[in-house]
């Protein structure tokens, strides 16, 4: 089965973890405990015992995501096999908000050198304790803007996106603290690239460590298992 990836929606990540009041971010990405550093690995599906789990076929190298010792989100990167850091993600903050966030990716020159390059560069404005918008420009062109928009939680609610004069909206739905749905809709109302989400297993704290990603309306077989891996202060 071919691997891929883990959103086929365009997200922003400093969006789900900017808005203020009353909760950090450890609380808005549904966490518990003094969460340090989150690694997330993305895997072939396979069916064992009546039970969907992660298989040995998984993309090579992983996804980190940390946060500082107040819950506040720090950086994100994915790390290779060998050990290189081939994407990151760093924020600037203002006042507790997440302003900017710059996205860099490994360019390679030859096969032993590379530097890591700014990809795009996220510019965010709080309107209010429930909506901030934001820019996503490259190489000083603006590739599209929007808004993001949270619930009384703190979490993302939606994202209205305006791409080649498009506007799209990304819609999130929760239980109590897991996201179990995705979903773009068009002006006209059509939906479509929903993901579906389901969790079979935690750790000690209460954090899900397996996610399967079902694409399309029903769950029957998970396109994807995500394993995750937590550390704690």
């Amino acid at each position: 089965m071919k691997l891929v990836s883990v959103l086929p929606i365009m997200l922003v990540l400093a969006l789900l973890v900017s808005c203020s009041g009353g909760v950090n971010d450890l609380d808005r990405n549904g966490l518990k405990g003094k969460v340090k550093e989150t690694r997330e690995f993305q895997c072939d599906p396979t069916y064992e015992n009546q039970h969907w789990v992660a298989g040995k076929n998984c993309i090579e190298g992983y996804r980190v995501m940390e946060y500082t010792n107040k819950g506040l989100y720090k950086q994100a990167y994915s790390m290779s096999t060998e050990g290189d850091t081939t994407t990151l993600s760093t924020a600037t903050r203002d006042d507790g908000d997440v302003v900017e966030e710059a996205f860099y990716t490994r360019m390679y020159m030859t096969p032993k050198h590379s530097k890591m390059v700014l990809n795009t560069l996220t510019k965010m404005e709080r309107v209010s304790d429930k909506q901030v918008d934001f820019e996503v420009w490259q190489n000083d062109q603006l590739r599209y803007s929007g808004s993001t928009y949270y619930d009384s939680k703190g979490r993302i609610d939606r994202q209205v996106q305006l791409v080649n004069n498009q506007e799209l909206t990304i819609h999130h739905f929760y239980d109590k603290n897991l996201l179990l749905e995705i979903y773009q809709e068009d002006p006209g109302g059509l939906h479509s690239a929903r993901q579906l989400y389901e969790y079979s297993e935690f750790d000690t704290k209460g954090n899900w460590t397996l996610r399967l990603v079902y694409n399309g309306d029903e769950k029957i077989k998970p396109e994807m298992a995500i394993t995750r891996e937590i550390d704690y202060y």
